[in-house]
């Protein structure tokens, strides 16, 4: 009998385990390891906002997303729609301003099958009386919604174990290239003898690259959500997922300004913040609420700790921008209150990494900032490609390949883009 070739994937995530599934699904002849420090889909995956969307304003993300919601759409049909939640309620983007850009996604031809657009100010008022009255413009992108990633990843650690599919617990110590494979040593005393490696390791991708000499040029911010429940109903149960694209400056009180200025730790507070507020129903009467306003970049830790705790006082000061009746729990947050913290791992161009590294036998799929979820499937399945050695790739593989740093029209591509997709 022919041996198996054994494949390691170094992070049980949603991004690992998606990989392992395909790569189980499209050979038999492979014994597929996953390895975390905690249970699979714990870490990263378990603050995701879990949403999805067919548009982006560049093709290579449209395409990878795409890809992607058809996979999912698949596994749905094959294992019924009991098997994890996938609703199209929509994204929507709302803005005080109609000749904001939203995306640039009402000016491009490319736009027109994937988005709605909507300026007359009546017909905003009378589909969604809860906007503030002087929202000007609504883009809706149609085939967008909310994905249950944990029931989702669920199922696919049920199919990769039916495959044979293996788990570790386990934190990767260093990996010691010897011939023609790799040994992976865990703090538990194992080594793992290992014919090639996926990098699969989230805000850690570094932390293992570092061990085989490498690194990539990611970054990672820290980003926080909450979860509160809405007494007062102040947004519909079947309210799409809704952005707002508006920067703004926070309507503090001429008291909290002068506080906020005699405070240097307080200042920023005074800033003008950016766009990308967003908030959705997430179900039982309640609101999941999140703005990425936080940039700084810094070194991950398995133990986040997010210590701005007015986080929910200022989003919900923000929302009620675009949603003014959120202004009755700025003072009095209802309880009880949910808060998370988790980070965005990127590029600068957030295009995420997936394929063969510089290293033979060593591939990489992470870098999946603010798309982790609606991407996982799409990004999954290329990577398994590559690993298996396909030559007929989608045409978006080119713009993931992790040497695209290194081609010059590429570089040229990626500085042209006007926007990053970032919510």
């Amino acid at each position: 009998m022919t041996k198996k070739e054994r494949i390691t994937i170094c992070g049980a995530g949603i991004a690992g385990v998606a990989t392992a599934y395909y790569l189980l699904q499209k050979s038999r002849n492979l014994e597929v390891l996953l390895i975390d420090k905690q249970q699979p889909l714990s870490f990263t995956t378990s603050k995701s906002g879990e949403n999805f969307r067919d548009y982006w304003p560049q093709e290579c993300m449209r395409l990878l997303c795409n890809r992607s919601i058809a996979l999912m759409e698949s596994l749905l049909e094959t294992h019924g729609e009991a098997s994890f939640e996938m609703k199209k309620t929509g994204y929507q983007f709302v803005s005080h301003h109609q000749d904001a850009p939203i995306f640039d996604a009402s000016g491009k031809n490319h736009a027109k099958n994937h988005v709605q657009l909507l300026t007359d100010q009546k017909e905003i008022k009378n589909r969604h009386s809860y906007l503030d009255s002087g929202i000007e413009k609504v883009v809706t992108i149609v085939n967008a919604g909310a994905i249950d990633v944990y029931a989702m990843g669920s199922l696919l650690i049920k199919e990769i174990n039916k495959r044979g599919g293996i788990f570790y617990s386990g934190e990767i110590q260093r990996i010691v290239k010897t011939r023609g494979t790799y040994d992976i040593h865990l703090d538990t005393n194992e080594v793992i003898a290992t014919d090639k490696i996926i990098i699969a390791a989230g805000p850690f991708i570094n932390h293992i690259a570092a061990m085989l000499g490498m690194s990539f040029p990611i970054s990672n911010t820290m980003q926080h959500k909450f979860v509160i429940p809405d007494p007062y109903h102040c947004i519909p149960e079947d309210m799409p997922f809704t952005i707002y694209a508006d920067a703004q400056h926070l309507s503090w009180t001429d008291e909290e300004k002068r506080f906020f200025s005699a405070e240097e730790q307080f200042k920023w507070l005074l800033q003008k913040f950016p766009g990308g507020l967003h908030i959705k129903p997430d179900g039982g009467g309640r609101i999941k609420m999140g703005w990425a306003f936080q940039t700084r970049k810094e070194h991950p830790h398995w133990t986040p700790q997010y210590t701005f705790s007015h986080f929910p006082n200022v989003v919900l000061k923000g929302a009620s921008r675009f949603i003014p009746a959120l202004s009755e729990y700025e003072n009095q947050l209802p309880t009880p209150l949910t808060q998370y913290s988790g980070y965005y791992t990127r590029t600068e161009e957030n295009w995420p990494l997936i394929g063969p590294t510089e290293r033979t036998n060593v591939f990489v799929v992470g870098a999946l900032a603010g798309f982790g979820t609606m991407t996982a499937c799409g990004a999954g399945e290329l990577c398994a490609n590559h690993v298996l050695g396909e030559t007929s790739l989608p045409v978006y593989s080119d713009y993931f390949h992790p040497s695209r740093y290194h081609n010059s029209s590429m570089i040229r591509e990626m500085k042209l883009s006007m926007s990053d997709g970032q919510l």
